[in-house]
């Protein structure tokens, strides 16, 4: 296992990743960063956005809504709200969920919630830019 470590993408719901991998690229709050075997231990926040694991065999790609990494010594932890492997990820619906969230910030009434709005509208996109990066 030389230049890879355990690596775990958990939710409140089940264990969406579980392996040993030579490095992920996160969307952090601050920014995107990559850890690699040997990073130093680290704990920092996800926003929505792409996760994108490389094992020894091949790149997963995933749309993550948030969470946290804890990176130790010799294993990495994504503990997300919500996560989904591009290649399962619906692409009509993700489609029909940024027009409906764009409809509803478009229309300015007052029925709805601005803030939930922008989040579904951002869930949306970013669903819709993991499948098309599993496309590529």
């Amino acid at each position: 296992m030389a230049g890879e470590y355990p690596f775990v993408v958990v939710t409140p719901t089940r264990m969406a990743y579980e392996g040993a991998v030579r490095s992920f690229q996160a969307p952090g709050t601050d920014g995107e960063f990559e850890v690699l075997t040997g990073h130093v231990p680290m704990l920092t926040s996800l926003r929505p956005g792409i996760l994108t694991i490389r094992d020894t065999e091949s790149r997963h790609i995933y749309a993550v809504s948030g969470g946290f990494v804890e990176v130790l010594r010799h294993q990495a932890t994504v503990l997300a709200e919500a996560v989904e492997r591009a290649d399962e990820i619906d692409l009509d619906r993700a489609q029909q969920a940024e027009a409906r969230a764009r409809q509803r910030l478009e229309s300015g009434g007052q029925k709805f919630d601005i803030d939930r709005a922008k989040a579904s509208l951002d869930r949306a996109l970013n669903r819709i830019k993991a499948s098309h990066l599993f496309s590529e």
